[in-house]
């Protein structure tokens, strides 16, 4: 069996639906490929020893065709919106069964797959039944592929770490972390410069408010800490280097892999990157799930049905600029009573949209 999941989100997504299959089909050895190496770095994280991780294959006709050859899967499942034509090609012609899973297809996809329906249309026919996230993305894969059911997103079954509480406890008892926090996450350059600007028209009124950045890729690190020493003038300290945060610190940077759930526990706020740049926006669930209202930018389209539902439910706010994050965040720390609201319908929403994996196992069971 193999599951394909690109890079540490889709993982991320993945892992409940990939810890489901370990339990169903202990039988079976289970492949997860990925085509990033914090992917790979993820999947030997959470199943080191349960799973066989391979970095996936160029996708041209004699790499994909050696792979699949090798790999010789009886069930092979793609996450989201990983097509590979020649891949796909190669796996389907080796007799396995193809599964789309959490699969999603914005409108600008849609277009293009439609503009190059000549390579698409047969790739996205591979598969013998694309499991979509909602109604919506159902229609859209339609034109390519009939076989489509209506499975949720795997997003939504998030499995908080047993080991959270515990960590958060030991954070405060290292760190002065008695006071406001709040977490800006997988952010991008162009998105870290303005959140910085806001945190600085924050400290005018939480004068001991305490910002976590956390850059969404490692290479920004050093980057991100050069910004920080030359323009900025904050007291910052690295995660990476164990330093103590003290009652003066005023940015604490997260450059390590791993922990992103135990800072998103620790803040008050959560600001979600890749939405304030062309990137599509990142996953805002993580932070909903511990209960944090979230704030965006408004490049959303990688995630516009889950912004769209917490935000109905009051938990999310959309954000442009520097002026409307910082008052965004000192409106909630001004009322208990907001932040609290928006806490429990961050949680909730997350809590009432679960049972995805349940849905896509169905659908895995019928063809396995």
């Amino acid at each position: 069996m193999h599951v394909h999941c690109a890079s540490m989100g889709e993982v991320n997504a993945a892992a409940p639906l990939i810890k489901q299959l370990l339990k169903t089909y202990p039988e079976l050895s289970l492949v997860v490929t990925n085509s990033t190496p914090t992917g790979a770095q993820q999947v030997e994280k959470l199943f080191a020893g349960q799973v066989i991780q391979l970095m996936a294959p160029l996708d041209s006709w004699d790499a994909s065709r050696r792979f699949s050859q090798a790999l010789q899967p009886r069930l092979s499942l793609f996450t989201e919106v990983e097509i590979w034509p020649n891949w796909l090609a190669s796996i389907k012609s080796t007799g396995a069964t193809l599964i789309l899973i959490n699969a999603r297809l914005s409108e600008n996809s849609l277009r293009s797959y439609q503009k190059f329906a000549t390579l698409f249309k047969p790739a996205l026919a591979c598969f013998d039944v694309i499991a979509a996230q909602n109604k919506t993305y159902q229609a859209r894969y339609q034109a390519f592929n009939r076989n489509i059911q209506i499975c949720g997103n795997l997003k939504f079954d998030i499995q908080l770490d047993e080991r959270l509480p515990e960590q958060i406890i030991q954070l405060h008892s290292q760190h002065h972390l008695k006071r406001k926090i709040w977490i800006a996450a997988s952010v991008h350059p162009g998105e870290y410069e303005i959140i910085i600007a806001a945190h600085q028209k924050i400290l005018q009124q939480f004068p001991d408010a305490l910002l976590i950045v956390a850059p969404r890729h490692s290479e920004r690190f050093v980057q991100v800490a050069q910004y920080l020493k030359k323009e900025s003038h904050f007291n910052f300290v690295l995660r990476s280097q164990a330093s103590t945060v003290e009652a003066h610190t005023q940015v604490w940077l997260l450059d390590s892999l791993g922990e992103l759930m135990q800072f998103y526990a620790l803040a008050d706020i959560a600001f979600v990157g890749g939405s304030l740049v062309n990137r599509g926006g990142h996953n805002p669930l993580e932070p909903a799930a511990l209960g944090k209202p979230i704030l965006m930018g408004p490049k959303q389209n990688n995630c516009a049905d889950m912004c769209a539902t917490l935000a109905a439910a009051g938990a999310f706010k959309t954000v442009s600029d520097v002026t409307q994050i910082a008052d965004s965040v000192i409106d909630y720390w001004l009322s208990d009573t907001l932040l609290h609201q928006a806490s429990v319908a961050a949680n909730e929403v997350v809590m009432i949209n679960q049972g995805a994996v349940q849905k896509t196992m169905s659908v895995i069971n019928d063809l396995a």
